[in-house]
């Protein structure tokens, strides 16, 4: 499944499927009563501010890149155009816009528009403003295999000669709790996944919903150790150009209640991009295999 994370401009949380977690116990709180101009006006900013529309066209190549990749090892059986294509098709940015909006829509009505607004102020000055070019850099350069393979072995060579950074970078994982997110959303994506693709008729025997979990979550260990050093290798090459103290300032507003608003919210709009794009990847597999198309 993608790689979907969030931190600043770049998701980190994927999709929580609503079936496995509760998302509304988990994340709705208090109602805010609020104007409809007020809330829009919120969303375009975030919008705008964390150049999002950046950040769509990305996570189009990153799923066009898995996709083709899958293909050329022969795990996507059956026939029609190519996988990459159908996979692109599917995240195609301005769909991914309009999901996008649809969500945070829903978020910002449950949501406290005055946090909101001053966790965006902090990417309009100082170090916010380098951190949103600094994260987009870091996910586009990362789309080269070989750039990320380089990040990684960057960060564990760093970790054996004690760098101070790697111990600033894992207190900003754990501070901004960027692991377990990530863990239930690229298991939840999964099973988005098997979702549509059962009900697609892709299945021989069909599964049943607490099958599709079981079998989805005994992958919990290694999905935690994959997230754990993308996470610390993408941190540390997005930051690399960033002063000890620069980094400390960050890490403080990750962990501030405005900070962590801004986050949740993301998390939270981002469940209706990508529960949707896996369904329909799952989906458009098991049609793949009929020869039909999606």
């Amino acid at each position: 499944m993608l790689k979907i994370f969030y931190l600043g401009a770049v998701l980190v949380a994927g999709p929580l499927y609503a079936d496995a977690v509760n998302l509304e116990s988990v994340r709705s709180g208090p109602t805010f009563v609020q104007g409809t101009t007020s809330t829009a006006n919120v969303q375009d900013r975030i919008w705008q501010v964390l150049g999002l529309g950046r950040q769509m066209q990305i996570f189009q190549q990153e799923a066009t890149d898995e996709a083709a990749a899958f293909a050329a090892e022969g795990m996507i059986a059956g026939s029609g155009e190519p996988w990459a294509e159908t996979v692109a098709r599917i995240n195609q940015p301005a769909r991914l816009q309009t999901l996008f909006r649809q969500g945070m829509g829903k978020v910002l009505m449950r949501s406290d528009l005055s946090l909101l607004n001053t966790a965006l102020g902090f990417y309009e000055t100082g170090l916010g403003r380098q951190l949103v070019p600094l994260e987009i850099s870091a996910r586009m350069a990362m789309l080269d295999d070989t750039v990320s393979e380089n990040a990684q072995d960057a960060f564990r060579r760093a970790a054996a000669r004690n760098d101070p950074r790697v111990d600033q970078i894992n207190r900003l994982i754990e501070v901004a709790d960027l692991v377990e997110p990530n863990v239930t959303s690229g298991l939840n994506a999964s099973v988005a996944f098997s979702r549509g693709f059962g009900e697609g008729g892709g299945y021989d025997m069909p599964l049943s919903e607490g099958e599709m979990l079981s079998e989805t979550w005994s992958q919990q260990d290694q999905i935690e150790a994959d997230t754990r050093d993308w996470l610390q290798s993408f941190l540390m090459l997005a930051y690399s150009s960033l002063s000890d103290e620069q980094l400390d300032e960050y890490i403080a507003y990750a962990a501030s209640p405005e900070g962590d608003a801004l986050a949740r919210a993301l998390f939270a709009a981002y469940d209706e991009v990508f529960l949707q794009t896996s369904y329909d990847m799952g989906l458009a597999a098991a049609l793949r295999l009929q020869g039909r198309q999606l």
